[in-house]
């Protein structure tokens, strides 16, 4: 599959393989891809592209997708704040030039 919106091969696999497991979701309970796409109000032709992984498809479509499953809790753990394990690395970093910083306006401050 091209890659036309230039999302990273890393996203792409990660995107394919939500896709892959919304088919076999589907495929689980019966459900046609035209039965589905009915469930969620979109277009046949937009629902086997959700299936192929396609990064064009809206995130709306992917929540309406995830309720119909009835897996939309599944959704509650993204981007949690205590599982940010980047973002906590980065702010470790600038509390650390922060306190360091403070302490070179103490230093100055004494030599007033």
């Amino acid at each position: 599959m091209k890659n036309p919106s230039k999302i990273s091969p890393r996203a792409t696999a990660a995107l394919m393989g939500v896709a892959e497991r919304l088919r076999r979701a589907r495929m689980r309970r019966g459900w046609t891809q035209s039965q589905m796409s009915m469930f969620l109000m979109l277009g046949e032709a937009t629902y086997r592209r959700m299936e192929k992984g396609s990064p064009a498809v809206a995130i709306g479509a992917w929540v309406s997708a995830f309720e119909q499953l009835g897996l939309l809790s599944e959704l509650g753990g993204l981007l949690l704040y205590d599982n940010d394990r980047v973002g906590a690395s980065i702010e470790q970093s600038r509390k650390s030039v922060r306190r360091k910083n403070q302490l070179s306006l103490d230093e100055l401050a004494e030599r007033l």
